[in-house]
């Protein structure tokens, strides 16, 4: 981050003075108060639980420059206070602002499934040519979006930004303050449709992140499926600023970039990249037909941006999946594939897909969680993802063993218990799940292991691979 003046801060957040003569700058921004050092500007976020504000004292005793205050009675004898009257809304208002001081490319990403591997597929591309700010974590929220902004200095040269929302309005204050030139949806699908509605209202929502595209601005869509006609039917291209080219990726040959001739190999699998001006083979480390979509976008963008596709196709060989995203542990010749950090009927069917295309030895294993945020639909939809795995089945792809956990997932169990005779397991908790894989997994099995986040399903992960 480069330093901001404090004078700025106050004019770009609608702020005034509570304390303090308004001088100095800080370089850095943060929103936990032990991360506050000399130079910081502190947010002191109210949540559910904690009012941050109760922390400013402190946080100005260790030296921060600069705080954002909604309560108009704190005062200290250190630093500068600035009032404003909705502390988020002010940093998201400042990162707004520090975003437009910086005339870089800006690629966002959003949809229901596959946007963290998307960025990071298309961040390990354009790191080949450009220095690149990509999210970190999980900052792709209200909050975490905004924070990501500060991490753009005057040598970055693209910044690739994962842009996630649960509720109607999201996007359009995300849209604000990232500003991306290029956009990518990944996905529609039912995350989330209890808050949303309808995919075709999730469609919407999400596709409002063209909203301040600048003149030449880019859309590339995933068309697979019904993809394509969604797209073209929700997305509120009326709201776009600026221009809007849409692009379609995929699978499906009438598309300018598509994959072809899809090959499980030992270390992964391989495709064929379709592009206007030829074709090339690609070799990844992952699995799943999902992770070749996302190659895809990637490779697409490659392409945009003038980036060698020879070192693109080279990024994209070494990327490896982040923690919890896929991850295969390997434990005493067991296959345990970790995609424990969350969940959705779409990305656990396509887990399903990727589990069968792995090594026709050994035991197919998966091990389901609830899928959270559904709403009404939420039985229908978990009993989708038993209707999936019976209609692998019919394709001779079958489980070996499903073990599901959560008082949702008992509709997985009990779709699959009612149309097969597939070994199924109903648990009551995350140790009696691990204890009935334990006690059946032998070398060279496979087991997928996925559930939402808030069932911490990578606590049955842990006790698999404890030797």
């Amino acid at each position: 981050m480069k330093p901001i003046l404090i004078a700025d801060i106050v004019a770009a957040s609608g702020g005034r003075l509570l304390w303090g003569d308004g001088t100095g700058a800080v370089d850095h921004v943060v929103i936990d108060s032990r991360e506050a050092a000399p130079g910081a500007l502190f947010v002191p976020l109210i949540g559910e639980r904690v009012d941050a504000h109760r922390f400013i004292p402190d946080v100005m005793e260790k030296g921060a420059a600069c705080t954002f205050s909604s309560d108009k009675s704190i005062r200290s004898d250190s630093g500068t206070g600035i009032y404003v009257p909705d502390t988020l809304r002010a940093l998201q208002d400042l990162a707004a602002w520090y975003r437009i001081q910086f005339q870089i490319p800006v690629i966002g990403i959003t949809g229901s499934v596959g946007k963290t591997t998307t960025k990071e597929m298309i961040a390990a591309v354009m790191e080949t040519k450009y220095r690149t700010v990509k999210t970190l974590r999980n900052l792709n929220s209200q909050i975490g979006l905004a924070l990501m902004m500060f991490c753009l200095e005057d040598e970055t040269g693209m910044a690739v930004y994962e842009m996630g929302i649960s509720l109607p309005g999201e996007m359009d204050r995300l849209a604000d303050i990232a500003r991306p030139e290029t956009a990518v949806i990944t996905n529609i699908g039912v995350s989330h449709i209890g808050n949303l509605g309808s995919r075709e209202r999730i469609c919407s929502e999400k596709g409002k992140i063209i909203t301040n595209f600048p003149g030449s601005g880019k859309l590339y869509v995933c068309g697979n499926g019904d993809l394509r006609e969604l797209s073209a039917a929700c997305v509120p291209y009326e709201k776009c600023r600026g221009g809007c080219e849409t692009v379609f990726y995929g699978m499906e040959e009438d598309f300018p970039y598509y994959a072809s001739r899809i090959r499980t190999t030992a270390a992964g699998q391989s495709f064929l990249f379709h592009y206007p001006e030829g074709e090339m083979e690609i070799h990844l480390s992952v699995m799943g037909t999902h992770n070749v979509n996302n190659a895809v976008a990637a490779l697409a963008l490659a392409c945009q941006y003038e980036v060698p596709l020879e070192d693109a196709r080279r990024a994209l060989s070494e990327y490896q999946p982040i923690a919890m995203r896929g991850v295969v542990k390997e434990v005493h010749g067991v296959h345990i594939i970790d995609d424990t950090y969350n969940a959705s009927p779409d990305s656990i069917n396509s887990n399903l897909h990727a589990l069968f295309d792995y090594s026709p030895s050994g035991q197919k294993i998966a091990v389901l969680a609830d899928v959270l945020e559904l709403g009404e639909r939420s039985r229908e939809l978990h009993q989708g993802i038993g209707h999936y795995i019976l209609e692998e089945k019919e394709r001779g792809r079958e489980l070996s063993l499903l073990v599901t956990v959560g008082e949702e997932a008992l509709a997985i169990h009990e779709t699959v218990r009612a149309g097969s005779a597939v070994p199924a397991v109903h648990c009551q908790d995350k140790e009696e799940a691990a204890q009935e894989v334990r006690a059946r997994m032998k070398e060279g099995d496979w087991i997928l292991v996925k559930g939402s986040r808030g069932m911490h399903m990578d606590e049955v992960v842990e006790r698999l691979t404890k030797e």
